[in-house]
């Protein structure tokens, strides 16, 4: 099995801030993303993409292949703890999503991975219902259309 690696991604184009995510080399040069994005826009678990090396530092250049997978992210309200989100993740765990989560800030985050046999739209609905109660706030981080991914 191949190691994985650490690759840098800039958060935003012309930034200096960058998300560090793991990567498996996919054997022809490109790489699989083995993460979902907590901060990097754009890309989504399973991604291929190629990386050009910088100082001995791997860093993100473009995506290859789309997997099919989208990518959200939920922020917890202030002073919410883990047993919070899942108190009310089991609508989108039953979609078939699954998550990631950081409590690197004050407000607890987490990276949603929609597989592409999830209904996306079913699932945005959950969070944005959710959102509108005032159990957490969203944000797209990549939506990969069916048309997009190259394993349909």
């Amino acid at each position: 099995m191949k190691d994985r690696i650490k690759i840098k991604f800039p958060i935003e184009e012309g930034s200096a801030d960058s998300e560090v995510m793991y990567a498996m080399p996919s054997g022809n040069g490109f790489y699989v993303l083995d993460n979902s994005p907590f901060y990097t826009f754009g890309i989504s678990y399973c991604d291929e993409f190629k990386a050009k090396s910088n100082d001995g530092e791997l860093i993100f250049d473009s995506i290859v292949a789309r997997s099919g997978h989208s990518t959200y992210r939920i922020k917890l309200p202030l002073n919410k703890e883990h047993n919070y989100f899942l108190e009310h993740w089991k609508l989108l765990a039953d979609l078939g999503c699954s998550y990631e989560g950081s409590s690197v800030n004050k407000k607890r985050l987490y990276s949603i991975d929609m597989p592409p046999n999830v209904d996306v739209f079913q699932a945005y609905k959950i969070m944005e219902d959710l959102e509108n109660k005032g159990v957490w706030e969203f944000e797209e981080g990549h939506y990969c259309p069916p048309e997009e991914s190259s394993v349909n």
